[in-house]
């Protein structure tokens, strides 16, 4: 296996071991200082004389965060992992058999993305302490065979299947409408119903446990939602979400062949699971039962959501196994399918050939999404008046969207005379630390914060917004992966500015279809943003050619007929190895 994980050099532990040799000798000297301090302390409360009331010596407590288990932990506390792993490693041959020094160790190993070591420290912590849950053994267990070349395997020899309905899609996904309306449902709910309508049979089968896990509400087995048939894998009310991964992707597969034989499809299509990869393991066990042929649809890169660690999500033996079992599943499809140019090149670069990817891009619904005037009703309700504005349309919920960068521009902009406001549509557990920034740069009138809006109103508040920006900064979702929200924008003929990251120049084109500014710089961006309200004739220009290629190219509808021309080219038998 060609790992990328994050290894530290023996020089690199040498230095970070002789900077904290450094800070636990100059602990011991303030310990020895403090020890002789409390001495003297009881000394001259013991030369009291007797009868006195003085009161008792006042002992400072003697402690340090070097001492045993501290300094581990401290680190640990403090998410700086390797000066942690460098105490462990000192520590490990005196507290090897030390159940607390093994589960604190066994933890961090868990947060450095160590997979492997983390199980081998959780049998020993289990030989240590026989309270050990063994459930939390097995589901450990089972993330390490998920991600070392395991499939499911569904029992008995290879069975064609019989009779395949030509056009029949099968299509393999973790969530869908009408449940979760959210970004992977609404390019999932929309590319099925184009299907439908350019003449493909659909059937969507989710994960089992969905949607029982939502609310325990009574679902249907089956469902047709705007007309495509929708299939509920479920065995009832057991723990779906904390079972080991390895178990619950064989019932998947189990169940779905189950499906696949009653419906009897042409094509088996994946979409990337929760983890990326797992619904096309699912695909692949399928594939290899029936001999249909399998196409697996990167949506995005699902390798880093393994921590809430940013710094680390792109390291450890877990990332790089992630990765590893993604390329796995591309080399084994019959087809790959990704959303952009830019996800296509980095496939590229990991060695799936291109003439095996295909471009199934995202896309908007030109009828819903149509230009119109400004909400005077909204602007009136959140103070825009008709000031100019900029903005943007996005969950606050992860730093690679970047809306301080736009927040830093509208003080910029405050600064050299502007009267432009800010318009940030969404919520999400960064809004407060948004908010606070904004107060801070003494931005908090200009800054508008919409707060969580529903999905049928949200042109109307794209209406709010003069000049569309995306922010993005680097991070591999937003270098590679094309967001929903500037198709729905073209499609409002708003002229479009976004940061120079890859997936988002593929979309604008500039200067064709809008323009660019240095990611995070928000220096730049505010003289962008001075220039273009000083150039109606340009914003005009890019806004029309934006909405023009996104009416002709960037539909669902235009999806449905990509879809039929991706399918075409497939063959049963096709996997047949």
């Amino acid at each position: 296996m060609n790992t990328h994980s994050r290894i530290m050099s023996d020089a690199e532990m040498l230095e970070i071991a002789m900077e904290e040799l450094d800070k636990a000798h100059a602990d011991i000297a303030r310990l020895l200082r403090l020890h002789k301090s409390n001495v003297a302390s009881v000394s001259a409360h013991q030369d009291a004389k007797p009868g006195s009331h003085a009161p008792g010596p006042m002992l400072v407590r003697l402690t340090s965060r070097f001492g045993g288990l501290n300094a581990l932990t401290h680190h640990m506390a403090e998410k700086n992992y390797d000066r942690a792993f460098v105490w462990a490693s000192a520590l490990k041959t005196r507290l090897k058999d030390n159940a607390p020094f093994v589960r604190a160790l066994r933890d961090l190993q868990s947060k450095r993305g160590e997979i492997s070591d983390a199980l081998l420290l959780t049998y020993e912590a289990a030989r240590l302490d026989r309270n050990v849950d063994p459930r939390s053994v097995r589901r450990l267990e089972g993330r390490l065979r998920e991600v070392s070349g395991w499939t499911p395997a569904i029992p008995g020899r290879r069975v064609p299947i019989k009779d395949p309905i030509q056009g029949r899609i099968m299509h393999l996904v973790k969530e869908s409408r009408p449940y979760l309306s959210n970004g992977f449902t609404s390019r999932s709910h929309s590319n099925f119903v184009a299907e439908s309508k350019a003449g493909l049979d659909p059937i969507v089968v989710t994960e089992p446990g969905f949607p029982r896990i939502l609310n325990g509400k009574p679902f249907r087995a089956t469902e047709r939602v705007d007309g495509v048939r929708h299939v509920r894998l479920d065995v009832g009310e057991i723990d779906y979400a904390g079972m080991p991964v390895d178990e619950f992707l064989q019932m998947f597969a189990q169940l779905a062949y189950e499906e696949v034989l009653k419906y009897r499809p042409s094509v088996i299509h994946a979409s990337s699971g929760r983890r990326g990869y797992d619904t096309a393991l699912v695909g692949l066990a399928l594939q290899e039962k029936t001999g249909l042929p399998f196409v697996y649809e990167v949506r995005s890169f699902f390798e880093g959501n393994w921590t809430g660690d940013l710094e680390w999500e792109a390291q450890g033996e877990t990332f790089s196994r992630r990765m590893w079992v993604e390329e796995m599943c591309m080399r084994r499809a019959d087809r790959v399918l990704t959303i952009g140019e830019a996800m296509k090149d980095e496939l590229i670069s990991r060695g799936i050939p291109a003439d095996k990817i295909g471009i199934i891009p995202n896309a908007v619904d030109a009828d819903a999404f149509s230009p119109r005037e400004r909400s005077l009703e909204l602007a009136g309700r959140h103070g825009i008046g008709s000031h100019p504005t900029f903005g943007y349309v996005s969950n606050m919920d992860h730093y690679r969207e970047s809306q301080e960068t736009l927040i830093q521009a509208c003080r910029i902009l405050k600064d050299a005379g502007s009267e432009a406001r800010c318009v940030l549509v969404g919520g999400g557990p960064r809004k407060e630390s948004l908010v606070e920034l904004a107060a801070h740069l003494g931005v908090s009138d200009r800054v508008i914060f919409t707060g969580p809006v529903d999905h049928a109103a949200i042109p109307d508040y794209y209406s709010l917004i003069d000049i569309f920006v995306v922010p993005r900064i680097p991070e591999r979702a937003a270098t590679y992966v094309t967001p929903l929200k500037p198709f729905e924008a073209m499609a409002l003929r708003k002229p479009i500015v976004v940061s120079d990251l890859p997936a988002l120049v593929e979309i604008v084109d500039p200067p064709l279809r809008g323009t660019a500014f240095p990611a995070g710089e928000a220096d730049m961006l505010a003289a962008l943003l001075l220039r273009l309200y000083e150039d109606p004739d340009e914003c005009e220009r890019m806004a029309a050619a934006g909405h023009d290629w996104v009416r002709t190219s960037r539909t669902w509808d235009k999806n449905g007929e990509r879809y039929v021309e991706e399918f075409a080219g497939l063959r049963e038998g096709a996997s047949a190895k």
